[in-house]
């Protein structure tokens, strides 16, 4: 009787236990934001934040299948207030200019690594150009002595340190009539048709687009590292391998091409390939202020 005693009341034990683990199971699943991490992506604002958000989409959907995190987005009303959210850490991976990474990596290099660089036409370089009106006269950088220039956001680097560069090395700069930063790259090309600037520094699909309306490029600057995805500290080595694994193998045209219709892919670079940037911007910062 006492051993039929002691057999029920283990039997009664090992249900309970049971029960127990089956509800905490449960509980686990039934909580799948306990076990999720959430992130904040970014970007440097060089399109309006209704439209940053579009062409970010298709990535942000790679990169929460390949971490299992939920990954928000936000934008930023300038350059500088996105520089600074990306140092506050309130933006967790981002994609941004090389010559804001340049420079926030050698200021704050424990808020910022390097994750991949966007390839343009299968490289992951590109240049600047400076372009005229076709109907200006206006041929070689020689001929800009005298002349009224439009950058794009002070803060950029195709519309702003490499053309601003490229006048300096040419002996142009220091003689040129007037210089205006105008923002975004389509304000440079519209101010040059529209005659306020005799030439400004743009992107070279942007001044694709203005060439059958007026304008021609009259210089190339060298090559530089193109624009990056990195991370800020809240996200782990293993989360970060994850992210660049995600984008260099990216099967998705349009994870890369809604940014930028040349860009073909990601690569893998270091961050020391953006040396010869941060001299450029050096250079240009000591002429120039910020």
């Amino acid at each position: 009787m006492a051993d039929q005693k002691i057999q029920r009341g283990a039997c009664m034990y090992g249900k309970i236990k049971s029960l127990l683990v089956a509800i905490l199971v449960l509980a686990f699943l039934a909580s799948p934001l306990a076990a999720a991490e959430s992130y904040v992506f970014g970007s440097h604002p060089f399109k309006n934040p209704a439209e940053l958000a579009g062409v970010f989409r298709p990535m942000i959907s790679l990169l929460e299948e390949a971490t299992g995190a939920k990954i928000s987005f936000r934008s930023a009303r300038d350059y500088e207030a996105f520089s600074q959210a990306v140092v506050a850490g309130e933006i967790d991976i981002f994609f941004m200019g090389p010559s804001l990474f340049a420079e926030i990596h050698a200021q704050h290099p424990d808020k910022i690594r390097l994750v991949a660089t966007a390839k343009d036409q299968g490289k992951p370089t590109f240049n600047g150009v400076i372009v005229a009106r076709k109907d200006s006269g206006i041929n070689t950088l020689a001929d800009l002595k005298g002349k009224k220039f439009a950058f794009g956001d002070r803060s950029s680097t195709l519309s702003a340190y490499l053309p601003a560069v490229m006048l300096m090395e040419a002996g142009v700069f220091d003689s040129l009539q007037q210089y205006d930063f105008t923002g975004r790259h389509d304000n440079v090309a519209n101010s040059v048709l529209q005659g306020r600037h005799d030439a400004g520094g743009l992107k070279p699909d942007v001044a694709a687009k203005y060439l059958d309306q007026g304008l021609k490029v009259i210089a190339e600057s060298e090559p530089v590292y193109e624009h990056v995805i990195a991370v800020g500290p809240k996200v782990d080595a293993a989360t970060l391998k994850k992210i660049q694994d995600a984008l260099v193998g990216a099967k998705d045209p349009a994870v890369y091409t809604s940014i930028n219709a040349g860009y073909t892919g990601f690569a893998v670079t270091r961050a020391e390939d953006y040396a010869r940037l941060l001299e450029i911007m050096k250079k240009v910062d000591a002429k120039i202020a910020q």
